[in-house]
């Protein structure tokens, strides 16, 4: 009898340890998020389109800027990662963040995303359409064209090649480099526009020559893809 009280007693411990396991195991499945971060919010803007949340995390706060979300100081807010960029202007606010993570996906669940960012104020996108300029580049320039480039894109992927055109735009200090938009009066099926990082400041409508090595199909995340890019390029005078 003793004994069978024993094995009675072992199984129902073995029973309940089980039961604890599951338990466990369906708590941890109940919190576990689809997101890469989380943090509380220490303080939010509401512009027009979008939100700004500053956010507390377990080893820092900072700022980060997603599509429009009803979300209160206190909440914690789920997101995956975003764009860094460094003091980005907002025009609407008329306010600079020294630094701002702009977030592709976030939500207050964190098994589901509310918001989905297209943010396109001062980003370095090729969403936007940027108008064809008129231009014409000098016959003994010793370089390719805009149109050569895209034509022939897998020859020049991953070597150094130099493009002479007019700068169309100029994005400063994003993710540690500057974006440059540049065209040199050449078109390849709608492509006669392209994207340049370098640590060189110019104005738009100067006339530059650049050096640089084309990447393609470059994904930078949260949404910034470009199928050619000419990367860390300098100025040849």
């Amino acid at each position: 009898m003793r004994v069978l009280f024993s094995v009675f007693s072992l199984l129902l411990i073995i029973g309940l340890t089980s039961c604890n396991q599951d338990n466990n195991s369906t708590d941890s499945r109940a919190t576990k998020s689809s997101f890469d971060y989380s943090g509380i919010v220490k303080e939010v803007i509401q512009t027009t389109n979008y939100t700004y949340c500053f956010v507390n995390t377990n080893s820092t706060d900072y700022w980060i800027a997603i599509s429009k979300l009803n979300i209160n100081e206190g909440e914690v807010i789920y997101y995956n990662k975003g764009l860094e960029m460094l003091n980005f202007h907002s025009k609407e606010l008329g306010r600079t963040f020294p630094l701002v993570y702009f977030v592709q996906k976030a939500s207050r669940n964190p098994n589901s995303g509310d918001a989905t960012n297209t943010v396109t104020e001062d980003k370095p996108t090729t969403k936007k359409k940027i108008d064809k300029k008129p231009f014409s580049n000098d016959k003994d320039f010793m370089g390719i064209t805009i149109s050569d480039l895209y034509a022939n894109r897998d020859k020049y992927a991953n070597k150094k090649v130099r493009i002479r055109g007019r700068i169309t735009k100029f994005n400063p200090s994003i993710m540690s480099r500057n974006w440059v938009h540049i065209q040199d009066g050449t078109d390849n099926n709608g492509n006669y526009d392209l994207t340049v990082t370098t640590q060189e400041t110019v104005n738009i409508d100067e006339l530059v020559t650049f050096e640089g090595k084309i990447a393609l199909d470059k994904d930078f995340g949260a949404g910034y893809f470009y199928p050619v890019i000419m990367e860390d390029a300098i100025i040849i005078k």
